[in-house]
């Protein structure tokens, strides 16, 4: 390239990162943070969800000097028509603007990337499948796009597990084509993690939450909505709860099934330990208030949230699902158990909460994978690829 500035479009769902959004957002936030000063990004969030989120991440950016915009309000009873809205709101914002390369790293960025690819000039499409199970709600799109479309299209398909990897090559368009995803895992920034708030800072965000000082903690971080299995993480506390009669469960985020999950917590036995706190925005410091950190997942790709605990010294709990066990070893560095298995969930947590030296010992081995899960690593993979494609 000789020197010269190359221009990354990055195309995200939006910026509300601490809910309804979450770790896929996030990612693509702090990758173009860490980009080489050859590499021009521009951060296109589909959707403006409107909440404080959305601004602080779009100001902050802007003030550290990377180019980011929302292209459309989100409204989540018309998707189709939200779709073609962030597409007229793109081509608005970026109206005479050129660029060397499109990566998508949500499911409707995929076709908001082939359609942008002729007006803003780019020679290659990338996209990044941050999870096992593209398109879950409409197994057709999957099949039809992920499946085909997306294989011939992109240039080059990024898994960010291995468990993804497999998936993606195992398509049979894609051992026809002889097309072979690339492995990047996900990734933090792991210097968010350097330092703990104090402990009177810990003590005032305990008393904010609504939780006893002398309660043991069991938290979780994610979005409200089925892939999470948070229906079944609260139908095991009433066990944890006999077995550990102080144990209080705290879960962050938002998303579709709050009002369920919030009915479903107020008709539990032991309602008054559990606290449905909505989005968290300093969630380095939710982290550091916990004892336990417990993933219920259906399903993954490679989960921020676990990587975030480690980092912060939590030990964890998961079910044993693709991209949980890439970061989890059962008996080693942490417990496993069987996905929508409450009764082993609870099991779990329990032998956890009953062992304090155990749990420290797991979460301090724990420590040994994250350097390989450095944003700074993703970094240098993405910029080699940007380019050697160019």
């Amino acid at each position: 390239m000789g020197g010269e500035i190359m221009r990354v479009l990055q195309i995200i769902s939006g910026f509300a990162v601490e809910g309804p959004l979450g770790g896929i957002e996030r990612f693509g936030i702090e990758l173009v943070q860490h980009l080489p000063s050859d590499i021009e990004p521009i951060v296109c969030g589909m959707w403006d969800y409107h909440t404080p989120s959305d601004r602080q991440w779009l100001d902050y950016l802007q003030q550290i000097g990377i180019r980011a915009f929302c292209a459309a309000p989100w409204a989540g009873s018309s998707p189709y028509q939200s779709f073609r809205a962030a597409l007229e709101g793109a081509k608005k914002v970026l109206d005479g603007v050129n660029v060397d390369l499109i990566h998508s790293h949500c499911q409707f960025g995929d076709p908001l990337a082939m359609a942008l690819q002729r007006t803003l000039g780019a020679k290659h499409l990338i996209r990044t499948v941050h999870n096992e199970k593209e398109w879950s709600r409409r197994p057709e799109r999957r099949w039809l796009f992920s499946g085909g479309v997306a294989v011939s299209a992109f240039r080059h398909e990024i898994g960010v597990s291995q468990q993804v990897i497999e998936t993606l090559n195992r398509r049979p368009v894609a051992r026809l084509l002889n097309k072979r995803a690339l492995l990047c895992y996900n990734a933090v920034n792991l210097s968010r993690f350097a330092t703990s708030p104090s402990p009177k800072v810990l003590a005032a965000y305990r008393s904010e939450l609504g939780l006893p000082s002398h309660v043991t903690i069991i938290g979780s971080v994610g979005r409200l909505e089925p892939q999470k299995g948070y229906e079944v993480l609260i139908a095991a506390m009433p066990a944890i709860v006999s077995a550990h009669p102080n144990a209080h469960l705290v879960i962050a985020g938002d998303g579709s099934l709050a009002a369920a999950l919030h009915i479903q917590a107020e008709a539990s036995a032991v309602a008054s330990h559990i606290h449905l706190v909505g989005s968290q925005p300093h969630i380095e410091r939710f982290y550091a208030v916990l004892d336990l950190f417990v993933s219920s997942s259906l399903w993954e790709g490679l989960p921020t949230v676990l990587l975030e605990s480690i980092a912060a010294g939590v030990p964890v709990v998961a079910t044993d699902v693709s991209g949980s066990r890439e970061l989890v070893q059962a008996g080693e560095t942490g417990w496993l158990a069987p996905a929508m298995d409450g009764t082993m969930l609870a099991k779990q947590v329990i032998q956890a909460l009953s062992d304090a030296t155990t749990r420290h010992t797991y979460a301090e081995r724990a420590k040994g994978i994250l350097p390989r899960f450095d944003i700074r690593e993703a970094a240098r993979f993405h910029a080699d690829l940007y380019r050697s494609l160019l």
